[in-house]
């Protein structure tokens, strides 16, 4: 069995040569992606609304006191325009049925290995919660650009053996700590020929969880701490180590030649697995697959100018419309609150009144006024509010609804999309033009997850599924089917079904029922498509079927009946439709089925049921044609006829009851592996059904014959006839298997 393979301890000089190398592959990592990571940085602080002011523009707005003169604060209004598209994008990534398929590509892969595969493969989803975990750096891609979650393998401490392994899709929560190969080239990075994991460890935890690290680590990673990134922050007891797993690749090439004599090299690449510090290589492993299992979500990538890989998400093409529309925001609610504050101008020596002093604060009942002459026999005018200007506020507005729009411009998601209401006079077509293109406008997002990372991803879990899952006769479960049925399997021996049909068991050497299922046997391909979710589709079909019931034929509700309930998800519905897909096989046999599944031997009794009924309903006919008949030519033709029909009808019924005696006989010999009592049995029936058919054939010959030499006893003729042929017919036939009979013996 495969499991982590841990590689022989190596010298002292190897792992010196080990750290050297990693410290140099993390010290191109860090510089190769320092300025993206920077703009990363500063994306994700654009996601708390107070973030979104300028260091300059706080500190203008905060206000103080600066050369003996004081400024009040002003507003500094943040709303936020970016997190509503961002939602909904990820919303519509979260509604999607992301699906991997897996199909044989080589002669000794198999469709029946596949689906193994696919439906554990679907059980690793649903026990690591995979679509939360993608969504994790799916939300991460779509507001800074990438987004990143691994793949790794653990103890399965609810198998049969403690030394078995399961695979898990992780999240990753710092997705920062994540550094790749900047030399990668692919969009999945799958040809990086190196990557890091890190994390800050206290020095407590550190000490705790690796007791056995070098004898004087403070002066190693003092040396460290010089030597390219930073390994260590802070000092004494609130000091931090920071700890990175190390994952690269190692290549060996082999020498191949072909029959014809041609030659080539072939790179087997195998990865290596490490975890370090600055200082030393704490332990070294070889990873199972041949990937590197780190899965990146990519956002949208430019084209590069000048040599810099550069991978945006939403956030940065609206920062400055962020910014904008918060600035109007503040103007306009500035101007609001000027507008009660309006000082009164007046003369000097008109405002002795100390109710001046909260004219604008208080609702005061009156004010003194001293009256002041104007110098020419008059008095001057009483004091007076200055108008405001409501131009500045209509220029804040107009700029608030531009700012919105600039925004919306840049993420590709207008108004209709964000659910608010159509504006006055635009017409339906134009609403949903708009949400056809806010959804062309980010589905990049969602098709990099589909097209980029899962494919990567389903790679690396493939290459570790038959390595992981090795030990023979191991049982798994799997899902299969849209509602992901739970079934289990066993891995690497033949086996069958116990009698509950719920757990395999190993079968016994040449059993004729046994399967099979070697993981490591074939090559397969994979394919990653985008549906509706589960509950989507459910509520769909909801809709689709509950108006279409509404005006169906009573017989065509029947069969649709069952059908209909499947999409109910409400108690009970799952149990009325299995009772009524038997109802309705019982009333219509034959609609259920593959095509080349073989009749129950319910089935073909309900079928022979159903002939019976027929018949019953040919003799109701024959009666009434009799009682029309007025001649004797015309009763001897009818009774003729009659006996014809009676024949056809006791032959067919016959070989309809033959024909579940068959059904129930080869169930009892497929169970008992009686295979020759079954082939006896048809050529027994067979042989009886063609002595019935031309027993039934000489006696409408002879009815035909009695009618020309004797007319007035062909209808007690017919009659007699009629039951001889009965009679011949029956005693030529087996009596009928009893289904619950023991299957009759095999050397008989």
């Amino acid at each position: 069995m495969t499991t982590y393979a841990t590689t022989a301890k190596p010298g002292k000089s190897a792992k010196a040569d080990l750290l050297q190398r990693a410290k140099r592959d993390f010290k191109k990592a860090v510089e190769g992606w320092a300025n993206q990571r920077k703009r990363e940085i500063e994306d994700l602080r654009f996601q708390v609304a107070e973030n979104q002011w300028d260091d300059l523009a706080k500190q203008q707005r905060q206000g103080g006191t600066a050369g003996g003169v004081t400024t009040p604060p002003r507003p500094m209004i943040s709303i936020s325009q970016v997190q509503q598209p961002i939602q909904l994008v990820k919303n519509q990534a979260a509604a999607a049925d992301l699906g991997v398929n897996i199909h044989p590509i080589s002669e000794t892969a198999s469709a029946d290995i596949a689906e193994v595969k696919q439906g554990l493969y679907r059980r690793i989803e649903r026990d690591s919660n995979a679509e939360q975990v993608r969504l994790w750096g799916f939300d991460r891609a779509t507001q800074c650009g990438i987004g990143w979650y691994r793949i790794i393998t653990q103890w399965d401490e609810d198998g049969d053996d403690e030394w078995d392994q399961e695979i898990v899709i992780k999240r990753i929560l710092h997705q920062e700590s994540v550094y790749i190969d900047p030399a990668a080239q692919e969009p999945d990075f799958s040809d990086a020929e190196y990557g890091f994991v890190t994390a800050w460890l206290p020095k407590a935890t550190f000490e705790r969880l690796y007791p056995d690290a070098q004898g004087n680590p403070e002066q190693a990673f003092d040396d460290a701490h010089s030597d390219g990134p930073e390994w260590t922050r802070g000092e004494g007891e609130d000091k931090a180590y920071q700890i990175a797993e190390y994952f690269y690749k190692k290549h060996d090439y082999q020498e191949l030649t072909s029959p014809d004599g041609r030659t080539r090299k072939k790179d087997v690449v195998t990865v290596q697995w490490c975890t370090l510090t600055g200082a030393e290589v704490i332990e070294e492993q070889v990873w199972p697959g041949k990937h590197i299992p780190l899965i990146p979500v990519v956002g949208r990538e430019l084209q590069p100018f000048d040599g810099e890989r550069r991978i945006e998400g939403m956030i940065r093409p609206a920062r400055d419309g962020q910014k904008f529309f918060n600035a109007a925001a503040s103007i306009l609610v500035e101007r609001m609150f000027l507008e009660p504050k309006v000082p009164f101008i007046g003369y000097e020596g008109q405002f002795t009144d100390r109710g001046w002093a909260y004219v604008n604060t208080r609702n005061l009942n009156y004010i003194q006024v001293p009256v002041k002459p104007d110098g020419a026999g008059g008095t001057l005018p009483l004091p007076q509010r200055t108008q405001i200007d409501q131009g500045g506020m209509s220029v804040a507005m107009l700029a608030l609804q531009e700012a919105k729009g600039f925004v919306q411009s840049s993420t590709a998601v207008y108004d209709p999309s964000l659910g608010e209401t159509p504006k006055r006079g635009q017409s339906g077509r134009a609403v949903i033009a708009q949400q056809q293109q806010s959804d062309a406008g980010t589905s990049n997002y969602l098709q990099n997850l589909a097209n980029i990372s899962m494919p990567y991803e389903a790679k690396v879990v493939l290459d570790l599924i038959p390595k992981i899952y090795d030990r023979p006769g191991r049982v798994i479960r799997i899902l299969g089917g849209e509602d992901e049925k739970e079934k289990t399997v066993m891995l690497g021996k033949p086996f069958v079904m116990d009698q509950s049909g719920e757990m395999p068991m190993e079968a016994p050497p040449g059993h004729p029922q046994a399967k099979a299922y070697d993981l490591n046997k074939g090559k397969y391909s994979i394919s990653v498509t985008i549906g509706k979710s589960y509950q989507t589709r459910m509520q769909q079909g909801q809709e689709t079927f509950g108006p279409l019931m509404e005006h169906m034929p009573p017989e065509i509700q029947v069969m649709l009946l069952p059908t209909w309930l499947k999409f109910q998800d409400t108690p009970g519905a799952k149990e009325a439709a299995e009772f009524l897909t038997k109802y309705r096989d019982s009333k219509f046999p034959g609609l259920s089925g593959g095509k080349d599944e073989q009749p129950t031997a319910e089935q073909l009794q309900a079928k022979v049921q159903g002939m019976e009924q027929a018949g019953q309903q040919l003799q109701q006919q024959l009666q009434a044609a009799g009682d029309q008949i007025k001649t004797d030519q015309a009763k001897q033709q009818a009774q003729i006829k009659i006996a014809q029909i009676n024949s056809d009808k006791e032959i067919q019924l016959q070989r309809m009851r033959d024909a579940t005696s068959i059904a129930v006989a080869e169930i009892n010999a497929r169970s008992k592996g009686v295979l020759s009592a079954q082939e006896a049995l048809h050529e027994s029936i067979a042989l009886a059904d063609q002595q019935a058919h031309e027993l039934g054939m000489q006696a409408m010959d002879q009815a035909h014959q009695q009618q020309q030499v004797q007319q007035g006893q062909a209808f007690q003729q017919a009659q007699d006839q009629s039951g001889q042929a009965h009679e011949a017919t029956m005693a030529q036939m087996p009596p009928p298997v009893d289904p619950n009979a023991p299957p009759p013996d095999s050397t008989a």
